[in-house]
């Protein structure tokens, strides 16, 4: 059983402190790991065996083996050796306190932005209506109402307007682009800023604090149409912003740091689940039978607050991330309560292993030097040449999320429904059913994550984008000459976001969080995140310019991109399934190296009434095991001291043949 533990040595001058780590492993054997002390081993026949470290270094020192039953030898293992030996003790599975706080991380994180993506969509014509309206009073005074500003399309149906030129159009088209670009502003400084929050404050109360501007936004948002006030909106939705760019950063990272190592895939795409849950019930709560109406909108604004509010309530009683508290905080009693109480049992000592295991790293994460305790700083990040290629890595991940097409198919998606028939009225609906294919397909590879792989996951759905790409370049370029082509446009479309919820829809920020060690995992998620909303606005601005240009060839664009992003992923990331985060660090990161060494304990008789043919078949039996256990059949066996189980055998031999000769 894997235990850690603090031990005081008896005559260290300087009351040096040190943490022993001890676990036992395969054929009885037992692994020690000392840090800057002299740990004793026990006494055998009187002399005694000891490790003395240093650094990331153990030097063992061994005064006798014989007639003691034990083995014992040392060698040199990575960081990565040790935890993928200790992994079959670190697997754990779902409890309820896992799930709840999961929960309420992505209730009030995942969900939020998620809704705050999709719920302006549905009602975007009555808000741009209400910027004619607005404005155009402010220019004449004296149109107490709207009446003025926009006529009736359908004298039978409320719902549809149209913007008379109080206004002109290109001003109305602008107001509109800067209230969406404001958010994305939002989400670029609050991405940035995420993780600095984190570390300052710890998972749990950053995420407590993002609720403030939660609540601010929603508030200003609903209160701008009785204000009559764009600016206001626009305000709100900057304000708003601020609080998704933290969530998309702080919730992937909270859920990965608390998460086994087993179950990071099923966690990391429950993140994306939820981003897409939120999208889906805004369109929902959009309709024009609930509250895509004149009068009701700004409310689809203020429903914002309920989630904040059920994680503003529910978590303060939640622990905040072990993983922070252990190696951030070296808060080590924190981190074992809540391991304890995520995991829900008493015996955490595996996870509290293989963090201790990350603090004492010399060489990767956080130093056991003079600056130990100093947090990474973004300039330490990208001065870090280990930390480079990761960085890249989740950077790149990140562009080709935004410039996969994605938002593309969306856009054209209402102009294809239109093509294929759909009536005007319908067209919410189509909108629906897609989104709502996307929240099914990403609940489809919550449990095949951590089977198939990431890998796999991205790069055989990026391979069917890139055909499909193709085939609706095709079909919009001849649904003018045959109509049936806008079906297999539509068909394009929901296979489109299929492949983008099973891949670059949940993956990317995912590996972003997996990439590294927890000293720079806040620092490099945060220079990712603002390269996805920077690309988000990259595609927001210029998209609608590009599509004016290129017309039914837009695609084209995507499909060169996507060709060029499916080799980097082939050649450049690395998958990350069922591994530890040392593990996937050290393959950019190599952590210090660690002599461990290990005792291989064997029966032995020594009575002189155990002397028959069982008692020589048992020594037999012990030579055997010895021999086998010496052979580099398994991560810490290896190659040191082959040659000890034949001299210990040999000297127990003589031993017991000198205790029966005495008899």
């Amino acid at each position: 059983m894997a235990q850690s533990q603090e031990k005081k040595q008896d005559g260290d001058t300087d009351s040096h402190s040190s943490r022993k780590l001890y676990r036992q492993g395969s054929h009885g054997s037992s692994l020690h790991i000392g840090d800057g002390a002299i740990i004793p081993l026990g006494s055998v026949n009187g002399s005694v065996g000891a490790i003395a470290t240093s650094g990331s270094k153990t030097n063992i020192s061994i005064r006798s083996r014989t007639s003691s039953g034990k083995s014992i030898r040392s060698r040199t293992a990575t960081r990565a050796e040790y935890h993928d030996d200790l992994k079959k003790e670190l697997k754990q599975g779902f409890t309820p306190h896992l799930l709840l706080l999961s929960f309420i991380i992505m209730i009030g994180n995942s969900f939020i932005f998620g809704y705050n993506i999709g719920v302006l969509n549905q009602p975007v014509e009555l808000i741009r209506q209400f910027y004619n309206t607005t404005y155009t009073n402010r220019q004449s005074p004296e149109m107490t109402n709207g009446n003025e500003a926009t006529i009736a399309l359908n004298s039978s149906s409320p719902f549809y307007t149209e913007v008379r030129p109080g206004i002109d159009e290109y001003t109305i088209t602008f107001l509109w682009s800067l209230t969406t670009t404001l958010f994305v502003i939002g989400g670029m400084i609050g991405a940035y800023v995420a993780g600095y929050l984190a570390d300052r404050v710890g998972r749990k109360k950053a995420c407590l604090i993002n609720c403030i501007p939660c609540f601010v936004g929603a508030i200003i948002s609903t209160v701008s149409v009785s204000a009559n006030s764009p600016e206001l909106l626009m305000l709100g939705r900057f304000i708003t912003g601020l609080n998704c760019g933290v969530a998309t950063q702080l919730a992937p990272m909270y859920l990965l740091e608390i998460s086994p190592y087993n179950l990071k895939g099923a966690f990391g795409t429950a993140n994306q689940l939820f981003i897409t849950i939120g999208i889906f019930v805004s369109s929902i709560w959009g309709l024009r039978e609930i509250l895509g109406t004149q009068s009701s909108w700004p409310y689809l604004l203020l429903l914002n607050c309920v989630p904040s509010f059920v994680c503003l309530v529910v978590l303060p009683f939640l622990p905040d991330s072990p993983r922070y508290l252990m190696l951030s905080r070296k808060d080590r009693d924190g981190a074992e309560k809540a391991l304890k109480f995520i995991r829900q049992q008493s015996d955490v000592a595996a996870d509290m292993e293989e963090m201790e295991t990350e603090l004492s790293d010399n060489s990767g994460g956080q130093k056991k030097t003079e600056d130990a305790d100093e947090s990474y700083t973004m300039m330490r990040l990208l001065r870090t040449k280990d930390l480079r290629m990761p960085l890249f890595v989740a950077i790149f991940l990140q562009v080709i999320q935004q410039l996969s097409g994605i938002n593309a198919i969306f856009f054209y998606s209402t102009g294809i429904y239109k093509n294929a028939g759909v009536p005007e009225y319908a067209i919410q609906y189509a909108v629906i059913v897609t989104n709502a294919i996307n929240v099914i397909m990403t609940i489809v590879a919550v449990p095949i994550m951590d089977k198939a792989g990431r890998r796999p996951l991205l790069l055989y759905p990026m391979i069917v984008m890139v055909f499909i790409l193709a085939l609706i370049t095709v079909a919009l370029s001849l649904q003018a000459k045959l109509a049936w082509m806008s079906y297999i446009s539509i068909g394009c479309v929901i296979a489109y976001v299929i492949c983008f919820a099973i891949g670059l829809g949940p993956i990317p920020m995912m590996i972003t969080a997996e990439l590294f060690r927890q000293g720079p995992r806040p620092r490099a998620m945060s220079l990712a995140g603002l390269a996805n909303w920077f690309f988000t606005a990259v595609v927001a601005i210029s998209f609608e310019l590009i599509q004016a240009l290129t017309k039914e060839y837009t695609f084209i664009i995507f499909l060169v991109l996507m060709i060029g992003f499916t080799a980097f992923v082939f050649f450049k990331v690395p998958e990350t399934r069922n591994k530890t985060f040392e593990e996937i660090a050290s393959v950019f990161q190599p952590g210090g190296e660690i002599e461990v060494e290990e005792v291989v304990e064997f029966p032995i008789y020594t009575g002189a009434d155990q002397m028959d043919e069982e008692t020589d078949f048992s020594v037999g039996a012990n030579a055997r095991l010895m021999a086998d256990y010496d052979q580099p059949n398994g991560n810490l066996a290896g190659k040191a001291a082959e040659d000890v189980s034949v001299k210990v055998v040999d000297e127990e031999k003589r031993a017991l043949k000198s205790s029966t000769e005495n008899v």
